[in-house]
């Protein structure tokens, strides 16, 4: 094995990768990496005082052709923040590299922004509306475009902090549109985490499948953290960390851990279709407890998860799931957290359904 590049050794690169990291947006796709670009536009303007109205950005993979026929102005320095970008419509591909402001799109009337976007054939473009009217820029992503409103997620412009709902709302969230059923889970040819869902039988390594989409969802949703996955401590790897780069009062850099995620995928089968235990789901889930414990106080964390991705048939509530491990996990305050991923499609209307006749 080759175990020298150029005359660096892979122990000199491997120390250069743990010292420097990785960009934040390494890795992501490219709808993530336009939020990510957007947001931090967004900050360099607000810090030169721009306020007030509403913008919105649309990405596009093919620019030339989508703005061809539109009436528009060119922006091609758009990200350095020396143009203003309030009461515009803006496309732009993901790198936000050049962008066109949009003639005919009116923003300062919210219902008529959206219905110009459609009438012009933008509507499946993935579309970021920022809101400038409060003291801090707010966010709405449509990642499927405006034509399919119920696709939506609040995007946080701002590195605030993250209190447990709101987390919690947002891991519901990407339950909701991208794992609940396996038509979600596939949807725009993302990685599959079932191999044969009606029978239960899972990809290998579901877990890490389910780990890189999360990890996505979430720069998208805090783009002004530093999320990372697989951070390497003396007790292990955390499977996934959020931290807010800051400056105190007198303006000097420090660094806020606030959440540490530990991620298991709980099956009754494995991805050749041989059964997977009770015991062994119980143990995962004491094991996890214990991780999440572990690595919170390595990286000093403010806060932690279990979060449990539950693809095993059966109807237990999440009491019964997590009845082993309660008190341990209230000791080491780490939250349990589980979403029941269905198996098909019916089986999804069914429980609208049983939850429609429940309210």
């Amino acid at each position: 094995m080759v175990d020298r590049f150029g005359g660096v050794s892979l122990d000199e690169i491997q120390a250069i990768a743990i010292t420097t990291q990785l960009p934040d947006t390494a890795g992501a796709s490219p709808l993530t990496r336009f939020v990510k670009r957007v947001s931090d536009l967004v900050k360099l303007r607000k810090a030169r005082g721009e306020s007030g109205g509403v913008s919105i950005f649309l990405q596009s993979a093919a620019l030339e052709s989508d703005a061809e026929n539109l009436a528009h102005k060119e922006f091609p320095a758009l990200s350095t923040g020396n143009d203003p970008i309030q009461n515009h419509a803006w496309l732009s591909n993901a790198s936000l590299g050049t962008a066109y402001a949009l003639a005919e799109i009116d923003c300062n009337d919210l219902s008529k922004l959206k219905q110009a976007v459609k009438a012009l054939g933008l509507g499946d473009l993935s579309a970021l509306l920022v809101d400038w009217r409060g003291a801090t820029p707010a966010g709405r992503l449509y990642p499927r475009g405006l034509n399919d409103p119920d696709s939506v997620d609040d995007v946080r412009l701002a590195a605030e902090d993250i209190d447990a709902d709101d987390l919690k709302a947002c891991l519901d969230n990407f339950y909701a549109t991208s794992l609940r059923t396996p038509g979600q889970i596939t949807a725009g040819h993302a990685a599959r985490v079932w191999q044969k869902a009606a029978q239960g039988i899972p990809e290998e390594r579901p877990e890490e499948r389910i780990q890189g989409r999360l990890l996505d969802h979430l720069r998208s949703r805090y783009t002004q953290h530093h999320i990372r996955d697989e951070a390497v401590n003396p007790a292990g790897r955390c499977d996934l960390i959020i931290k807010a780069h800051l400056h105190d009062v007198a303006g000097n850099p420090y660094v806020r851990v606030e959440w540490l995620l530990e991620l298991k995928a709980l099956t009754d089968k494995t991805s050749t279709g041989s059964s997977v235990s009770a015991a062994d789901c119980m143990a995962a889930i004491s094991k996890g407890v214990l991780q999440a414990h572990s690595y919170r106080k390595e990286e000093h964390a403010e806060r932690a998860a279990l979060c449990c991705y539950d693809m095993r048939s059966g109807e237990e509530a999440d009491a019964d799931v997590f009845a082993h491990v309660k008190s341990d996990a209230d000791a080491h305050e780490v939250l349990l957290w589980r979403w029941v991923l269905l198996r098909s499609a019916e089986a999804g209307r069914q429980e609208k359904a049983q939850q429609a006749k429940a309210q």
